[in-house]
């Protein structure tokens, strides 16, 4: 006989057995209130298993939830299991549409006889912003500072205006051996990834491999005869993550924020050049110096470019400019040597949605 039937028959059993106890309850003359408080044991049984299980339903989402937005590795499971099904539902349910729209719900913001026009998409190039910008830096004069601060201060006093923002706090210097030593612990993803916008002297582009030209830099002498630059960018999955291992975050990074994305190292030792390099960033940008300095210029996207003014900024060690790439293009360079010495700083770029 299987367990199924098994169990079967020992409910039919207990259902008969409680019809029996509660139709001589009933001859009895027990009142409903009388029953209750009989059966009271049985109902807080009941209910402290509903409240188990709510419990655990409860405690399984939030742990869902903090692994969809801690745990890369789960969070792209998911999405990966979503997709599937998505794409299994397409021969029942067409649901590209929604997925390519810009909007869900079509906002009509014209009308031409009698009829619903919306405005076309606007796509604005890599050095474009939107006109109405421009208002927002052209009484610009210099880049204001800050300490002791939260995200969400920096957020209404100067981002959502477009502003840009240096804070002087915002996390502790480290020499060159030092950031060395934190990269060679770091995961091996990292050293054995493949960079993205390489620039360099230390060696030829297609020779370029990430390990050698640190192990380049680790061995060249501090005098004035090593004259040396590195700049690239973590673009790989991977390698990004490893990366947080010594790039790290400022004290004012809130926890709702996305990760950053990409990021970006920039050093130099005894190499001063008049001319700037610009490097493409994207969404919210944290530029941290960790040694030395760097000169950084912040020029307006079009049409700004004639309204809005070019700003200047040296970057001290242990300070770091904010801002967002809607108004502003980077490029960072040395242009006077004060000492014979290496700088060092990273960029964080995050998808920053207001």
């Amino acid at each position: 006989m299987s367990q199924a039937h098994v169990r079967r028959i020992i409910m039919e059993s207990l259902e008969q057995e409680f019809d029996t106890f509660f139709g001589d309850c009933k001859k009895q003359g027990f009142t409903a209130s009388e029953m209750r408080t009989i059966c009271q044991p049985l109902l807080e049984r009941r209910n402290k298993r509903f409240w188990v299980l709510m419990s655990g339903l409860v405690a399984l989402m939030a742990t869902l939830y903090l692994l969809c937005n801690w745990c890369d590795e789960f969070n792209w499971f998911v999405s990966a299991i979503g997709r599937l099904l998505l794409i299994q539902l397409l021969p029942y349910w067409d649901w590209t549409p929604l997925y390519n729209s810009r909007c869900l719900i079509e906002r009509a913001v014209d009308k031409e006889d009698g009829q619903s026009v919306s405005a076309p998409p606007v796509s604005l190039g890599r050095y474009e912003t939107e006109s109405v910008n421009c208002i927002l830096c052209e009484t610009l004069e210099r880049i204001p500072t800050t300490l002791n601060v939260t995200f969400s201060f920096l957020e209404s006093t100067y981002l959502e205006r477009g502003l840009p923002v240096i804070v002087t706090d915002s996390h502790q210097t480290r020499s060159l051996h030092k950031f060395l030593d934190e990269i060679y612990t770091a995961p091996a993803d990292f050293l054995e990834s493949s960079p993205c916008d390489i620039s360099t002297n230390l060696m030829l582009k297609k020779m370029f491999n990430l390990e050698l030209a640190l192990e380049k830099i680790k061995n060249a002498p501090a005098d004035a005869s090593s004259k040396w630059f590195l700049q690239f960018r973590n673009c790989q999955r991977r390698a990004v993550k490893a990366s947080r291992h010594f790039v790290t975050r400022p004290y004012y990074y809130p926890l709702h924020l996305e990760p950053f994305y990409s990021s970006w190292v920039l050093m130099s030792q005894n190499y001063a050049n008049e001319k700037f390099r610009e490097i493409y960033l994207q969404g919210l940008i944290f530029v941290q110096q960790l040694y030395g300095h760097f000169d950084v210029r912040l020029r307006p996207k079009q049409p700004c470019q004639d309204i809005c003014p070019v700003v200047n900024i040296r970057l001290g060690a242990g300070e770091c400019l904010v801002f967002s790439t809607d108004l502003w293009i980077f490029s960072y360079g040395t242009e006077i040597l004060e000492h014979r010495s290496a700088s060092i700083a990273t960029v964080l770029e995050i998808d920053w949605q207001l």
